[in-house]
This record gives C-alpha cells, sequence and structure tokens, in this order.
C-alpha cells in the first residue's frame, strides 16, 4: 500500500522516519540493546533503561494508531525487524523509529482491530517480552508508559470522532483481545474513568523511572515524586 507524503512528514513528528536508516542505530539484538540505552540515557539499571525505552516507545505506538485512523494502514514489522536510533532534541537523549513505506499495509477500517492486536500485542508486548529476559521490569510500568501515550490520543479522537473512538475503546476494554495477557492493560490503567478526566490528573500507579535520568525530571503526575 502506498504510504502518503503527508503521513511521511507528519511521522516526522513523533519520531518515526521513512526509508532512512540512522547514523546513530541502536543494537537490535534485546542485551546489547539494553546496554547502549543505559550508556544513552546514562543508568546503570536494566529496568530503568527498558522504562525509558518503553516511555519513548510510546511515540511509535500512537504513531500506528495515527496512521490506522487517517489512512487506513500500518507498519506491519516483526519485533526483532524494529529499527532504532538515537537522536537528541533540545539537549535530550531521545529514540527515533525507522521504518521502510514498503512495510507499510492497508486495513479496512471495519477491520481495524486487527491492526491494534498486532500493533499491541504483535508489536509492542512481544518486544516487551524480549527485553524482559534481560532486565528486572514491571510489565504494568512499561504498559503505563505507552498506554499514557495513548489515552491523550484518544482523548483527542474522542472529540473529532466520538463513534470511532467509544468502539475503539470498547475493543481496548475487553480482555480477551489483549491474550495471552491475562487482562486488559488499558482496563487496568483507565478503567471506567472518563478520558477527559483521567487525561487532566494523575493516572498512573507506577513511576516510569525519569526521574532517575540526569535528563529528565519528576513528571508532573507522578505517582511517587518522592
Amino acid at each position: 500500500m502506498h504510504l502518503p507524503v503527508a503521513a511521511k512528514q507528519a511521522l516526522l513528528m513523533q519520531s518515526v522516519i521513512v526509508d532512512r536508516r540512522s547514523a546513530q542505530p541502536f543494537s537490535s539484538n534485546p542485551e546489547r540493546l539494553i546496554e547502549e540505552l543505559k550508556d544513552w540515557c546514562e543508568t546503570e539499571n536494566n529496568g530503568v533503561a527498558v522504562s525509558y525505552f518503553f516511555r519513548q516507545i510510546a511515540l511509535f505506538v500512537t504513531a500506528q494508531f495515527t496512521l490506522i485512523h487517517q489512512h487506513g494502514g500500518y507498519f506491519k514489522i516483526s519485533p526483532e525487524n524494529l529499527r532504532f536510533g538515537r537522536m537528541q532534541n533540545y539537549g535530550l537523549p531521545l529514540i527515533s523509529f525507522h521504518v521502510d513505506s514498503a512495510d507499510f499495509v492497508g486495513v479496512p477500517a471495519a477491520h481495524r482491530s486487527e491492526a491494534f492486536r498486532y500493533v499491541l500485542i504483535g508489536q509492542t508486548n512481544a518486544l516487551l517480552e524480549l527485553l524482559r529476559r534481560h532486565a528486572k521490569v514491571s510489565p504494568i510500568m512499561c504498559w503505563e508508559n505507552i498506554l499514557g501515550s495513548l489515552a491523550w490520543y484518544y482523548a483527542t479522537l474522542q472529540q473529532q470522532q466520538p463513534r470511532v473512538a467509544a468502539e475503539d475503546i470498547e475493543w481496548l476494554m475487553d480482555d480477551r483481545n489483549w491474550e495471552p495477557l491475562r487482562k486488559s492493560p488499558w482496563r487496568n490503567f483507565i478503567g471506567t474513568t472518563p478520558l477527559e478526566r483521567a487525561v487532566s490528573g494523575p493516572m498512573r500507579k507506577t513511576c516510569c523511572l525519569y526521574k532517575e535520568l540526569p535528563a529528565f525530571g519528576t513528571c508532573t503526575f507522578c505517582p511517587q515524586p518522592n
């Protein structure tokens, strides 16, 4: 499926770069990747590095959902083949995501939940499981890193396309759609709280550990600020 030029330009805002390799790539080997992440974000703790990684990955996940809704497609790439690079913005150590336009596949609006499942389970959860083999890190914390960004996305979509947002949130709430996970991380994170209220105050139950990194500070709604 053809990826529109406008989509490529919009993806740059979420650090997703199409058809261009990183000048400073991270390793695709999970164990080596963690060591490189530790050096990049300046921590000696594997778990902190992985949590930082999933704060960054949240941009890619949200970008995928945006593509599904706005362009009827997404990047279908196995977790082993996802490529990441180093980038800096305002002096902060960040991560870029590098994809090929050839991996952009279409999905009909009526079957968009198939794409949701691939992005959340086939990519995100699979990547989390790969990294958890080499780091002691809470999966709840990593999912909150992802879903915090996704919640903001849906709070906006809800104002623009309320019916679509309601259908998607119903899907996200259903435990069956998250198998092999035992229950929906979205339901655990948001519950029945209206989105507009959820994003205007503290949502997290865990700390993302950004405060442990020299380049970052304590988040505004950190549940463990001290």
